[in-house]
């Protein structure tokens, strides 16, 4: 008989933690502080892996030339499409039940592990040999075969990153990333330097994630834990079970990212597709800021109930709070100066770009929301009824756009975006009223409001002015908002204030 995991209840997998308190009474904000540095490390992680990953695919097309980028871009998106399954939500799982009780990693990672290399590695070969039945050239495949297992050993470092988030070690998350986008650029653009095609770029790209892999397995030995290598077959399916709801919301939620596109050049020009891409894409750079809060949060969240100290609705509600506090300059901004932002990007001739990207500045706050209240609800085992809500939210968007874009092209596009992003909110939230059940909305959104509308008035002043509108904005908002939480919720206003002067401490020490 397969071994049982500690706590492990009837559906196979472990039991909800009890409802005792798990943090000392009286610090009401110590989980929310230590939310604020695995948000910063996260955001590190994504903004130094984007800048370094954009200028290797910039050299990338510069020097092998169209086809050859496509070529490349062909096989990372086919290989990404073929293991998916390896990456359907499991990690999900191991931070929530790891974070809830340590013990449980012993039995969560090598399983973890092993599923993704059974459902990886022969969709991989089947990939591959699909790839040779379709026609495709010799070098076509070798692409694909070489992507596929970077994306696997990328599948499994973050299984090790996983881990990281439910022990609230996240620093090593950008050591991790940032090291495998600048070996594998560093070492493409020296093999493209030197002759090398394709495929020899697709070899430097699996070097890199399988040193990623290395690099992830001796930061999490070394400094975070030493998990037992305790392989479980029988546990295999009850964890797969218990992370499809979470990979179908996961890839419904990316339908519901990509589907007005597609939708978009089905119906309209390449060039309405191309402005509607340039908004599309500015918008879809401040979602980092939104998927930060929430891998921060996510654990703290797994390990709390209505009745430990703090309670998972005090920690939710400033996850909030903060999510919106980082969210809504940007959004204040894509409406106010989005004019002369796309000029400044793209030229004038984008100029019907504006308007959706004003269309899409609410989207930028809303989904905040949405992102930290599916995280809760994850967190405390909502999953079915997430995917429900996003299944919904799909055929509806589906449907608007495809009723819309006929008459109303890009515009209808990018307004059904945020108006999908509203019901999401909406959808969610009433969802988490079940779990935590009110919230004080006025602590959550006076000041983030307050604070943007003041950003608002200075920013439509100095429009022109493009950096000077950006800049007296930031500062206006950054002044208005400390002001205000200050004066009116000064724990909230301690708990930020707490984090930065450990940070400044962390920065005099000398190394």
């Amino acid at each position: 008989m397969a071994a049982e995991p500690p706590g492990r209840g009837t559906a196979g997998l472990p039991s909800l933690p009890s409802d005792t308190p798990t943090a000392p009474a009286g610090e009401e904000l110590v989980e929310t502080r230590r939310i604020f540095p695995n948000t910063a490390y996260r955001a590190a992680a994504d903004v130094g892996s984007k800048v370094v990953s954009i200028a290797f695919f910039v050299v990338m097309a510069r020097k092998l030339g169209e086809a050859a980028f496509g070529t490349f871009t062909f096989g990372l998106a086919f290989a990404a499409l073929v293991t998916v399954l390896a990456g359907f939500g499991q990690d999900n799982v191991l931070i929530r039940e790891v974070a809830r009780d340590r013990s449980r990693l012993h039995y969560y990672f090598t399983n973890t592990f092993l599923l993704k290399l059974l459902l990886a590695a022969p969709v991989i070969g089947l990939g591959t040999l699909l790839t040779a039945l379709g026609g495709m050239e010799s070098a076509t495949r070798t692409v694909v075969l070489l992507l596929g297992f970077a994306i696997l050993a990328e599948l499994l470092a973050s299984t090790c990153f996983a881990v990281y988030q439910a022990f609230e070690r996240m620093a090593f998350i950008p050591i991790v990333i940032i090291s495998q986008r600048v070996i594998t650029a560093a070492a493409g653009i020296a093999a493209m330097t030197l002759g090398g095609g394709v495929v020899t770029v697709s070899a430097t790209y699996l070097a890199g994630s399988l040193a990623a892999l290395v690099l992830a397995v001796a930061l999490l030995f070394r400094y975070v834990a030493r998990p037992e290598l305790r392989a479980d077959p029988g546990a295999w399916w009850p964890l797969m079970r218990s992370a499809i709801p979470v990979g179908i919301a996961l890839v419904l939620q990316v339908v519901l990212f990509r589907v007005d596109t597609a939708i978009l050049q089905l119906l309209k020009s390449a060039r309405v597709v191309g402005a509607y891409g340039a908004a599309y894409r500015l918008f879809e750079s401040t979602l980092f800021v939104s998927w930060a809060v929430t891998v921060a949060a996510y654990p703290v969240f797994a390990r709390l109930t209505m009745r430990t100290e703090p309670s998972i609705r005090s920690v939710f509600e400033r996850s909030l709070k903060l999510v919106l506090a980082m969210t809504v300059p940007a959004g204040v901004g894509a409406f106010v100066v989005a004019k002369p932002l796309v000029r400044v990007l793209y030229g004038s001739e984008f100029d019907r770009s504006v308007l959706p990207l004003q269309l899409l500045s609410a989207a930028v706050i809303l989904y905040g929301v949405t992102a930290v209240t599916s995280g809760m609800l994850l967190a405390q085992d909502r999953q079915r009824a997430i995917a429900i809500v996003y299944a919904a939210l799909t055929a509806a968007n589906v449907a608007a756009n495809f009723a819309s874009i006929p008459r109303w092209s890009l515009n209808a596009a990018a307004l059904i975006t945020s108006a999908t992003e509203l019901a999401s909110a909406a959808a969610l939230l009433w969802l988490a009223y079940r779990v935590v059940g009110s919230l004080d909305w006025r602590r959550v959104l006076l000041g983030p409001l307050l604070a943007g509308a003041a950003a608002a008035v200075v920013m439509i002043l100095l429009r022109p002015h493009l950096a000077a509108a950006i800049g007296a904005g930031l500062i206006i908002y950054a002044s208005t908002l400390a002001g205000f939480e200050h004066l009116v919720y000064p724990q909230d206003a301690g708990a930020v204030m707490s984090f930065l002067r450990r940070r400044g401490t962390v920065a005099r020490t000398p190394t």
